[in-house]
């Protein structure tokens, strides 16, 4: 039986795990934390009386199908510190400081490939060209965003209703000053999902997006129906946040000049960068990194795949389906041996 390691166990991982176990490949998933389902299991349905297609329920039964399934193997609190190849088949080696925890009955050696689903990490908030922050109070970032949606009862999202909420779109991104200077694909389909969630929860609440270019969320003109529920959009970049009691976001309308608006809330859609841990990858398993830090094979013949948000931004359904793609590389190069 052929042997394919899985570094990351999030949906990508995951997705890659079972297509390759389903057509009968043993498969190890490695995972350097003590959880599977990585950053999804954080992030809430955006449904209101009908499914918004987040790409949420792709993910339905996949944790279920993969714990159960007899040919996919486990390992938590795993780090990987070297890898080596003898006649085409690859040997782990882990960080001795590693509190590994090894389910089911497997070995890391005489594997056949290996796919990297190692995912990405939000922008740091910390220092952003464009836009100066001068406060904490009444900011929310994407994440703490997914998890109110994720918390939400059928009678509310905030313990407070908000009178008024700002969306900041392409924050840490779209700018060659900052860490990442391309489209994040997923801020414009979170943050306008949850803000339909909120105006129907909180109907008279006044929703403003501040965007610089707005993507493609689903079919139809979607846009012209936020827009008519009352959601507005102003097309410019926020300078500066300052208050928090209320929020104060200064804003260049070009045809206005410098103006400013207060909010109860404001959130920073902030996207996907490349994962900090990624320099190690790359060296580890003889990765190249692009400009923006993601990471990419070296090579046509190489035995060392990249899938999902480890090699670019993608959305959920995106990163599903190029799991699968990516396992099917894998199927041919293993069918070719």
């Amino acid at each position: 039986m052929a042997r394919v390691l899985v570094v990351g166990a999030g949906i990508t991982g995951f997705a890659a795990a079972y297509t390759l176990a389903e057509c009968g490949v043993e498969v190890t998933i490695v995972e350097k934390t003590d959880t599977f389902g990585g950053k999804i299991l954080s992030y809430g349905c955006k449904a209101e009386e009908e499914c918004q297609n987040c790409g949420l329920c792709l993910t339905a039964r996949l944790w279920s199908n993969v714990a159960k399934h007899k040919n996919i193997f486990r390992a938590y609190n795993s780090t990987i510190s070297d890898i080596s190849i003898k006649s085409g088949k690859y040997s782990i080696k882990f960080d001795e400081g590693s509190d590994a925890i090894h389910f089911n009955q497997t070995n890391f050696n005489n594997i056949d490939a290996i796919i990297i689903c190692t995912g990405f990490d939000a922008l740091a908030h910390s220092h952003f060209a464009h836009l100066h922050i001068d406060c904490t109070a009444g900011l929310l970032t994407g994440k703490q965003i997914e998890s109110l949606m994720l918390k939400r009862t059928p009678d509310k999202i905030f313990e407070e209703p908000p009178k008024s909420i700002a969306f900041i779109q392409c924050v840490g991104s779209r700018d060659q000053n900052e860490s990442g200077n391309y489209c994040s694909k997923v801020c414009c389909s979170y943050s306008t999902r949850s803000a339909r969630v909120i105006h129907s929860y909180y109907p008279d609440c006044e929703i403003v997006f501040f965007y610089m270019e707005l993507q493609n969320v689903k079919g139809g003109d979607y846009y012209k129906e936020l827009r008519e529920q009352g959601i507005k959009f102003i097309n410019c970049r926020p300078l500066k946040i300052t208050g928090g009691s209320p929020v104060v976001i200064e804003y260049d309308n070009q045809a206005e000049g410098i103006l400013s608006k207060e909010f109860d809330l404001v959130v920073l859609a902030d996207g996907i960068c490349a994962g900090n841990d990624n320099s190690r990858i790359a060296e580890i398993f003889n990765l190249d990194m692009d400009k923006n830090g993601f990471l990419y094979a070296v090579g046509d013949d190489s035995s060392i795949y990249v899938a999902g948000c480890a090699r670019a931004p993608m959305k959920i359904e995106e990163a599903y389906s190029d799991a699968v793609t990516v396992a099917g590389k894998v199927l041919c190069q293993i069918n070719k041996q």
